[in-house]
């Protein structure tokens, strides 16, 4: 299975990374008498360069952290860059990193699962398990980064700063990779009105066009006539500022909504959503959309914004546009929302937009659900309370609390997931029926302890 994860992620980094590519490898290293042993570590491969150099080394002869940026790269040397990778090494241009193989390597892809939107190459590789550090040999380096240049305050600093594990608290040693797409769609640029869908492309300029593949689908639609291949339909332009752009305009029937697919070859890249907003079947969706146009104030503040409060705001005009009725609490000792489904079944959540403070956000959702629960009972009403995580990070970057999750019955609801939210809006949904689904696809790990 490794094998097989590892040669589809290759052989589309071949068909997706063109000369002038850019790197960015970012790590947090173990020093010793056996080389350079990694912690915790990235390798981000982008078709723009990088809009400031943030490259930095900070070493002692028991530790080595830092972050390598290079532009302009030709593809041979990003690719075994990447082959290199895929084996648990990474090669600097004075160093090799390399991930402890006590066992074989774990290999985990996010390619592999099939509702993905934005689809960027992943790749996760795994070592072997190493011993937590000591409290003295972590002290020696906060110590040593909170003196060097640039400074830092401790590893747990560092390794914010560079978006890595802090080895203090997690001891998984990784290579993640990530490669973005060289063409992707522009969605402030396209739109659907009038069963005319006009989508804007941007491609790296050393892309082979050839290689592009672009469908639609509309709905309702006009049978299979609203399935269409239409990478013809594209006009493309001459390359400028580092870009190549490429309009396609295309006549549909009887299209409320176009689900688009932007594919590299057998590789997906992006499946985007397209509402005529005079067509929008959701009158809630509709009323929104009259004072905050494509609802870009609430993707903004669920998505974008570093503001809590602004999130739990998004979190719960997005609940409104679903079809759940959301209530943000202003009183401190409370959970971030309350949320009630048409059939009467009850919601807690608790929002967070980073997981510095997960385990804290866990445990007030567990007491104050078990505070409301006893408060329904006493009353007389007793009823099923559910309780729900809301973080805006990608699900692995959650991974490690996953069991903290599982242990207390609590849904989690993570960036992946929001994203989705966005596209159900434009239908009018069961909000009961969601509940379900979320319950339904935690069943297989949790049991029916998630259940009513």
């Amino acid at each position: 299975m490794n094998d097989e994860i590892v040669q589809d992620f290759l052989a589309a980094a071949d068909a997706w990374v063109c000369d002038g590519y850019s790197s960015d490898i970012r790590y947090l290293c173990k020093v010793g008498d056996g080389g350079v042993t990694i912690w915790d570590s990235s390798v981000t491969l982008n078709p723009l360069p990088a809009t400031q150099d943030l490259s930095f080394r900070v070493e002692s002869a028991n530790f080595m952290i830092g972050q390598l940026q290079r532009s302009a790269e030709k593809k041979k040397v990003l690719l075994r860059l990447l082959s290199a990778a895929t084996n648990g090494a990474l090669e600097l241009l004075d160093k090799r990193l390399t991930l402890s193989l006590d066992q074989p390597l774990h290999i985990y892809s996010e390619m592999i699962h099939r509702d993905r939107w934005y689809s960027e190459l992943h790749l996760h590789v795994s070592g072997s398990i190493s011993p937590m550090l000591p409290s003295t040999e972590l002290s020696r380096i906060d110590n040593i980064l909170r003196s060097s240049q640039p400074p830092f305050d401790g590893l747990t600093d560092a390794a914010a700063w560079l978006g890595l594990s802090d080895p203090a608290t997690a001891n998984q040693p990784s290579i993640s990779i990530r490669v973005g797409p060289p063409v992707d769609m522009i969605y402030e640029r396209s739109s659907l009105t009038d069963d005319r869908l006009r989508l804007t492309l941007h491609a790296h300029p050393r892309l082979d066009i050839g290689r592009i593949g672009l469908a639609v689908r509309a709905i309702p639609g006009n049978g299979l006539d609203g399935r269409r291949q239409v990478s013809s339909e594209i006009k493309w332009g001459r390359a400028r500022d580092g870009r190549r752009e490429g309009v396609a305009e295309i006549t549909l029937q009887n299209a409320d909504n176009v689900l688009a697919i932007l594919m590299i070859e057998n590789s997906l890249v992006r499946r985007q959503w397209f509402v005529d907003s005079t067509k929008a079947r959701n009158n809630r969706l509709i009323a929104t959309q009259h004072f905050d146009k494509d609802l870009r104030m609430i993707r903004q503040a669920v998505m974008e914004s570093p503001d809590s409060v602004k999130f739990e705001q998004g979190v719960a005009a997005l609940l409104f546009l679903l079809g759940f009725s959301a209530s943000i609490q202003l009183e401190t000792d409370s959970p971030d929302l309350i949320v009630t489904t048409p059939g009467g079944r009850l919601v807690i959540a608790e929002c967070t937009v980073r997981t510095s403070n997960f385990i804290e956000k866990v445990g007030k959702l567990v007491d104050r659900r078990g505070a409301l629960s006893r408060s329904l009972s006493a009353s007389g009403h007793p009823a099923p309370i559910f309780a729900v995580l809301v973080c805006r990070l990608p699900r692995d970057q959650i991974a490690v609390h996953a069991e903290v999750l599982r242990a207390q019955n609590v849904l989690l609801a993570t960036g992946e997931d929001l994203t989705r939210a966005f596209d159900r809006v434009r239908f009018p949904t069961d909000p009961d029926r969601m509940l379900d689904e979320a319950l339904d696809q935690v069943a297989g790990d949790a049991g029916p302890r998630y259940r009513e």
